[in-house]
């Protein structure tokens, strides 16, 4: 030891009650660490493995990570599993996901090494399904999914119906995050019936909200609110953060499509408050989001800004952030700057479309979902700033994408967009014939599934039209129809043009078959 003293390779760090040196460089460490055979390396990774559980038990969790690293290089494996498993836990409330994933990655890798005895399969189940939020929020629904889908038997064969219906409500969302609404709402109802048989109400709470979201997509706004309360009479049992933030948030949305604005930014305060609550900055980022949608679409935009700008500052996982620009961008364009909504838009679709090859479900997007909202507010962005083939181009792709996942709104939204496209760049005798059949669609879907605000949208757009035409009774009934839509509502801003453009009809226009 005086000799790698001498050597400068060691210094002392402590002299008493005994000598202790330290490495002077950690490639010095590592080659010595190498030249022990591996039996002794395993063993002395155990001794310390076991004298920090004894120095530290009271305080066990500051050391997971030493723990699980320690472990891991050990003869005992059974010891990595659980270390890392908790390691795992523990990173994902902190919010760092990444690290979290490693751990995970990890455990998964060390059992294969283990005996397949029904207690190491449950422990790989348990493991398994504790991974949702981490993959959520690292934009990995597809290996995830891959992951689920290959354990299913053995979830099955283990015979435990709670954790059973938990791997289930984790395929609903797989399903839900591809676009396959039907698909999720069928097997999370399934995962809802077996959690609650079995007496667990966090997984069952789970299904509920995911079904709650598949549901708003398809615009089915009354299932929502009914499973928003299925989903917190299983938070009453067992709270769970973040399931209780998707409960309220989805509802928020279903509100905000039928134009309930106070109900709407009411529901995105609760999750607001809960995220403030908790000290947890995900969730004050989705609240956030969720809330400046609400204001947005009625038209509040310096609130809608101001809640995209905390969503924004609080996003600290990619999902987040692109969650959170893509609202921000959105928010940009009603405010009257396009451009900077086309940048953070298409930025966000890219992100979302990024680093996943077409997976077996044949989707090439890492959450449906966002790609369909994404695509809405990008080819608004792009009309109004002027670039009217890219915005035909990515409404179309909408369209299409749209109708396989039976997301109404949506289809009923673009269906105007395209019109308002056809309306404000062809002469009127070119735009009348495009534009009226896509005014007609929009508004026959959204009146079935009564989203009042954007149906007055519609309205407005079509009436527009006819004041183009010279058909001036119909202009007329149209606009009025959206006027006492926005009003009983509370919409901003668009009353106001709604009147100016009745105020610039004549009271009887000649040659108006109509009038």
């Amino acid at each position: 030891m005086l000799q790698l003293q001498d050597l400068e390779f060691l210094y002392p760090t402590t002299l008493a009650p005994q000598r202790e040196y330290s490495f002077k460089h950690v490639l010095t460490q590592e080659a010595l660490y190498q030249t022990l055979l591996r039996p002794k390396r395993e063993e002395y990774h155990e001794r310390i493995g076991k004298a920090i559980e004894a120095l530290y038990s009271e305080r066990l969790e500051e050391y997971y990570e030493v723990l699980a690293y320690h472990y891991a290089r050990s003869g005992n494996k059974d010891k990595a599993v659980q270390y890392l498993d908790l390691a795992n836990q523990k990173a994902a409330k902190a919010n760092a996901m990444e690290e979290a994933k490693r751990y995970f990655d990890e455990a998964m890798t060390l059992l294969d090494t283990l005996p397949e005895t029904e207690g190491n399969q449950r422990r790989r189940i348990v493991l398994l399904v504790n991974q949702q939020t981490v993959m959520l929020l690292l934009n990995k629904y597809p290996e995830y999914y891959d992951l689920l889908t290959r354990y299913e038997a053995m979830a099955v064969r283990v015979g435990d119906q709670g954790l059973l219906g938990a791997l289930y409500a984790r395929l609903g969302w797989g399903e839900y995050g591809f676009g396959y609404f039907n698909q999720a709402i069928q097997t999370l109802a399934k995962a809802a019936e077996f959690c609650e048989a079995a007496g667990n109400p966090e997984d069952a709470g789970l299904a509920y909200v995911i079904g709650e979201w598949s549901h708003m997509w398809q615009g089915d706004y009354d299932q929502v609110l009914t499973l928003k309360e299925d989903a917190l009479r299983m938070m009453a049992q067992r709270f769970n953060l973040r399931w209780y933030v998707f409960a309220v948030t989805a509802a928020s949305l279903a509100y905000t499509a039928i134009g309930h604005w106070d109900h709407a930014v009411e529901d995105g305060h609760k999750a607001l408050r809960a995220g403030e609550e908790f000290s947890d900055p995900s969730v004050i980022s989705i609240a956030a989001w969720v809330i400046s949608w609400a204001y947005t679409a009625r038209g509040d935009l310096v609130r809608a800004l101001e809640y995209g700008e905390l969503g924004v500052q609080n996003a600290l996982t990619p999902a987040d952030k692109n969650w959170v620009q893509s609202l921000l961008g959105w928010a940009w364009v009603r405010a009257g700057e396009p451009r900077k909504g086309v940048e953070l838009l298409a930025q966000g679709l890219a992100i979302n479309r990024s680093g996943h090859p077409e997976d077996k479900v044949g989707v090439q997007s890492a959450h449906v979902p966002a790609e369909i909202f994404q695509m809405l507010f990008l080819g608004e962005a792009y009309w109004l700033a002027g670039e009217s083939d890219n915005a035909r181009q990515t409404l179309e792709e909408l369209l299409e994408l749209a109708n396989r996942c039976g997301a109404k709104f949506y289809l009923g939204s673009a269906r105007r967009l395209l019109g308002e496209i056809a309306l404000s760049t062809d002469p009127i005798q070119v735009a009348a014939p495009l534009a009226a059949p896509h005014f007609e669609q929009s508004i026959a879907i959204l009146q079935q599934i009564n989203a009042e605000n954007e149906l007055a949208l519609a309205y407005a757009g079509y009436g527009r039209l006819h004041q183009q035409q010279g058909h001036t009774t119909q202009a007329r009934e149209y606009l009025t129809r959206a006027l006492e839509i926005f009003e009983r509502l509370g919409t901003l801003g668009e009353p106001d043009r709604i009147r100016q453009t009745l105020a610039d009809l004549p009271t009887c226009f000649q040659g108006d078959p109509t009038a």
